[in-house]
């Protein structure tokens, strides 16, 4: 082989490695060429695909701690039921913040799919029957009514945190 040939071959191999664009790297792909690769890491394609990934791994963090707030929130709401009525209307503040952030956030970022929108639809429903004015004489039967509420409140949250694939 020649000094010609090789440096046409280089120049082959060199441009052929150029025509990947970083948005078709796939580092899981085992079948791709060692130039691909190559041209893979230096133009950057696999750190975009580390830094889409880590974004939404944020993303699903962030809202996974507005379960867990929102768990925090019910259960407060729950023990509240037992207390006096400033307490009440306190937690129960602080469970509509709460919930209504994670709604908004899943509502935004899980838009286009029916079946969280219709969670989320049910969850909203089940927040509004749970703000339902406490009264200023607590009654057994209604305490017991705003635990069953809570509890079913808890049960869709659940849900939906199942159906996005989150762990409790």
């Amino acid at each position: 082989m020649t000094l010609r040939q090789l440096a046409v071959l280089t120049a082959v191999l060199a441009l052929s490695g150029c025509a990947t664009k970083p948005g078709e790297c796939d580092a899981t792909n085992r079948d791709s060429s060692m130039l691909t690769k190559m041209n893979c890491d230096y133009s950057g394609g696999y750190s975009d695909q580390v830094k889409q990934k880590e974004l939404v791994l944020a993303a699903s963090r962030q809202e996974n701690a507005m379960f867990r707030q929102v768990y925090e929130n019910i259960q407060a709401q729950q023990l509240s039921t037992r207390t006096d009525l400033a307490s009440q209307q306190k937690s129960q503040a602080a469970l509509n913040q709460s919930l209504g952030q994670l709604l908004s956030s899943l509502k935004s970022r899980h838009g286009n799919e029916s079946q969280i929108q219709k969670q989320i639809a049910g969850l909203e429903q089940q927040l509004q029957a749970t703000q339902v004015a406490p009264t200023t004489k607590a009654t057994p039967a209604s305490l017991a009514a705003k635990q069953e509420q809570l509890k079913t409140l808890q049960k869709k949250v659940n849900q939906l945190q199942f159906s996005l694939g989150y762990e409790e």
